[in-house]
């Protein structure tokens, strides 16, 4: 569906044995680095789909404004311009918890719960902003030449790569004590 540059495919291991030298760190803290190389994976990986967002928004905001319909562009209604500032709204505060989670991995902090808020944050914004680039282009918008439609393929499995968005929910949920 997307993400056409991104080889995805399962790997399986039978009768795999892993000499003791080649062992990445202690027996039975396999768990734990799988959790630590995640946060780094869902920080890193999810920064990327900001850039992505931020060009989303540039485009639309530019088809938005050439676009006239009677005789003015189309981002003068208020329907329009409303789903381009919520677009910004999402970009900015997702980007927001992806540097705090980022600054706070760099400082050696906890920072699963700002990892998994960061991840949840980018995944939701991503589609919901892709969804509403789609409609602002409207029927050009799902079209390939704009690259709208491939920017919302490559958002949907954001929900679930590094961990769902019910995983990231259940992290959040664990950190808050509930």
């Amino acid at each position: 569906m997307g993400l056409h540059t991104s080889l995805i495919s399962p790997v399986t291991f039978e009768n795999c044995r892993i000499p003791c030298k080649q062992r990445i760190g202690e027996e039975g803290k396999g768990t734990t680095i799988f959790a630590q190389s995640m946060q780094w994976e869902r920080s890193c990986l999810f920064a990327t789909y900001l850039g992505m967002m931020e060009r989303q928004l540039e485009k639309t905001i530019a088809h938005a404004s050439a676009r006239k319909q009677f005789r003015k562009s189309i981002s003068k209604n208020q329907a329009v311009s409303h789903r381009i500032v919520d677009m910004k709204l999402r970009l900015e505060a997702a980007r927001m918890l992806v540097y705090r989670a980022c600054w706070l991995m760099d400082q050696g902090e906890d920072a699963v719960m700002d990892v998994s808020l960061a991840k949840l944050a980018v995944s939701e914004a991503a589609i919901q902003s892709s969804l509403d680039a789609v409609q602002i282009h409207g029927g050009i918008g799902y079209l390939t030449e704009t690259g709208m439609e491939e920017m919302l393929r490559d958002s949907i499995p954001t929900t679930l790569f590094s961990g769902t968005s019910e995983i990231q929910r259940d992290l959040i949920a664990r950190r808050l004590g509930l």
